[in-house]
């Protein structure tokens, strides 16, 4: 099975050829989803860095209406939208994504120290940058 982290990567790097091919809509989506996965996996900068991405982009969007990701995460009405994005691009579905832009997770995760150092990467920011926006992660 799957652990989180494999699974956010997966939505992180979608995420990043969505924004590299200017579907910011599109790459608003994975990081609702890649947001989640974060909260839920104590990485709370992570969560809050994707939050931020995806409000600089769209003001009005669903996820402004709370102060975190955490706290969306458990309001109804996120999750109702949560649940359309997950039936949209399932896991698998994600994965014959990645897969079709021949991106190959491998072993990549075993090069970074822990886990919020490498969504950090994929996201294309350094944990002191995250240091300064967010606070320390302790």
């Amino acid at each position: 099975m799957m652990d989180q982290i494999d699974r956010m990567a997966i939505y992180l790097h979608l995420a990043r050829a969505s924004e590299t091919r200017r579907r910011l809509h599109v790459r608003d989506r994975f990081l609702v989803v890649v947001a989640v996965l974060a909260a839920r996996s104590d990485l709370p900068r992570i969560a809050a860095y994707c939050r931020q991405r995806i409000i600089e982009h769209n003001p009005q969007h669903l996820i402004q209406r709370w102060d975190s990701t955490w706290q969306a995460a458990g309001d109804p009405d996120f999750l109702h939208f949560l649940r359309h994005i997950e039936r949209r691009y399932p896991q698998e579905t994600a994965e014959r994504m990645l897969a079709t832009l021949g991106v190959e997770l491998g072993r990549e995760r075993e090069t970074y120290y822990d886990d919020e150092e490498y969504a950090a990467s994929l996201l294309g920011v350094t944990l002191d940058e995250l240091t300064n926006w967010f606070g320390d992660a302790s």
